[in-house]
This record gives C-alpha cells, structure tokens and sequence, in this order.
C-alpha cells in the first residue's frame, strides 16, 4: 500500500533539507547518477518550499548540476513560500485559466486545483492564477524514491463529484546526460476533466542573468518579426533576441497562440557566456505556447490539453537533455 509521504521518505532512504534567503530549511531530496545530481523540493503542507494555490508542489527541482554548470535556481527573492510564483526549475501548473469547480459555486465555496488541494473562492467571480485562495485542504501525497528517480502520487477527492489520481515521475536518464518527467491524471470523479496544463521552464544557467548572453529557440518560427515590450526584444524567426540586460524589465509574448503537432513541443535555452545549455521535448500537442522571463528566469512555457471523462486517464512526458561546450 501507499505510504504517507513522512513514511515513505523514512523507509527508502534519508532526505536533507536547503536554505533559502529567509534562513529556512525546507526539506528536499537529492537524486545521483553517474552525470547529474538534482536537488528537489518536497511537497510538505507544513514545511515545504512552496505552499501557494498555483503550481503542482510535487517535483519543483531546486537545481541540476551537470559538467560543472548549475542549472535552476530560486528566482524570486526573498523566499515567500505561500506566494503564488515563488518557484524554481520545471514549476507546472494545471488549469491556469478554469479550475474545476471554481464557476460552480459562489464566494466561499470550493474548487480544485490539481496538484493542491481544495481551495476556497473568493469576492471575485473571475479565476485569477496570481490569486491568493485559502486552501481549505491540501492534497496529501505519497513519496517513493530511489537513487536516480521519485514517484509523487496523490489521490484527491473533493466536492460536488470531482476527484482526480495523479502519477509524477522524475528520472535522471540513462541514455543522455538528462531527465524524464512522467505525469499520468486519472479522472476518478463524477465530471469530466476539461483543463489545460504547462510547463512554466523557471530557466536560469550559471547565475548567468537573462539577456544578450543567452538564446531561446524553438521549434518554429514567426513570419513576420514581433516586437516585445516596445522593442526591448524581438521574437525573430525562431528564437527570443534580447540586445539589452533587462534590468528590472520582465518580457511576455505569446510565441504560438494556436494550437500546434507535437513537434511544436519543445524549447532550447542556452547560456552563450559559458556554453551550457537545456533542451527538453514533450509528447503531446500543444494548445498554445507563452514565453515570459526576467533577469533571474526565462521561460517557454508549451500548454498541452487535458479532457477526460470520468474514468479515463492521459499521460505525457517531458525529456530533457543538458549539454555543455566540451563535455563528453
């Protein structure tokens, strides 16, 4: 059977813990292989990193290090674990736009948020993803590891019929100097599942602040070049130019506003400075595909769809592959 989550981490093997700037140890795990080490954030209703009602608290990777490259960081400073963005390294989000019974009810009644828990509506009647929401009850999750990999699962109920399985999976390949994350939903409730999903990509190379130093491509390109914060870059083709350091300047432009094959999902950032660079690729069309950054984080970010009628269930993984200039 499915150990709680202080059980299981006992049984299969010790976890540490990371300080943040505000001097909190948060408890995290560290998976090895032969080319990577990956530092985690655990999900912890009590003490974790990240307890705010956005992003999936399961997975969110604190750093990689790869042939002497550090990849990830926190990139919001000071920490505010309860904050809706306070994240690092492939943070996801589920329904970003329409959580699943949040246009049901009126303020105070409660809606899901996949990853979360059971949240509670506020004044507003429009959803808001930077929202702050009382989490009425968070979903609690199992956690099994091994070396190289960890398995999140959590099985949530909640009200008026919905409920969900979900299946997270982080693995250091053996084939590449990379990793997989694996995710599989189950809708086990009443009412079908129409919500989007992504990968927001909080990318950050070397501590290497985003600019001129980096590129960002992806897997298509624009027909006409698209200004960006009144020229401050460019969507050229088919990568993100940045001809000056962004300072205090943060940049947002939809890359792909329609919906795209599955070739559409991938993305390349590169630190040009110090020759290290992270490419990932997903299996599932994408519905849209976003990039946002500022100086500490750039982030393609691909939205894939997720409709599933009660009992059905969807998988996708993305791949991601490191590198760096002389490394084998």
């Amino acid at each position: 059977c499915a150990l709680p989550i202080w059980i299981a981490l006992l049984v299969l093997g010790a976890v540490g813990s990371a300080q943040s700037a505000d001097d909190t140890d948060y408890p995290t795990l560290t998976l090895r292989n032969n080319e990577l080490t990956m530092v985690l954030y655990l999900p912890d209703a009590e003490r974790g990193f990240y307890r705010g009602t956005r992003f999936d608290w399961a997975g969110i990777i604190e750093r990689v290090e790869y042939a002497g490259h550090r990849f990830y960081a926190p990139w919001r400073t000071p920490h505010d674990p309860t904050g809706h963005d306070f994240v690092s390294g492939s943070a996801e989000e589920f329904a970003m736009d329409h959580p699943m019974g949040f246009s049901e009810v009126e303020e105070g009644g409660s809606f899901v948020k996949i990853g979360v828990g059971l949240l509670r509506k506020g004044e507003r009647n429009r959803y808001r993803f930077s929202g702050q929401y009382e989490i009425i009850r968070p979903g609690e999750w199992t956690v099994e590891h091994g070396d190289s990999w960890v398995d999140f699962r959590q099985d949530f109920v909640g009200e008026r019929g919905w409920a969900y399985r979900y299946h997270k999976r982080i693995a250091l390949a053996e084939d590449r100097p990379g990793f997989d994350i694996y995710h599989r939903l189950e809708n086990s409730g009443d009412k079908a599942i129409d919500i989007n999903h992504y990968n927001h990509n909080f990318t950050s190379i070397d501590g290497v602040p985003y600019g001129p130093d980096y590129t960002v491509q992806f897997p298509f390109a624009t027909a006409l070049p698209q200004a960006i914060r009144d020229s401050l870059a460019f969507f050229r083709e088919d990568r993100i130019e940045v001809p000056e350091k962004l300072g205090d300047n943060s940049l947002w432009i939809s890359v792909s506003p329609i919906s795209g094959p599955v070739a559409h999902n991938a993305g390349r950032v590169r630190n040009d400075k110090t020759g290290a660079e992270v490419r990932f690729v997903g299996d599932a069309p994408i519905v849209k595909y976003n990039f946002w950054s500022v100086e500490t984080a750039a982030c393609p970010e691909p939205f894939i769809a997720l409709k599933l009628a009660p009992g059905q269930a969807q998988e996708w993984t993305w791949a991601y592959t490191l590198a760096a200039d002389g490394a084998p």
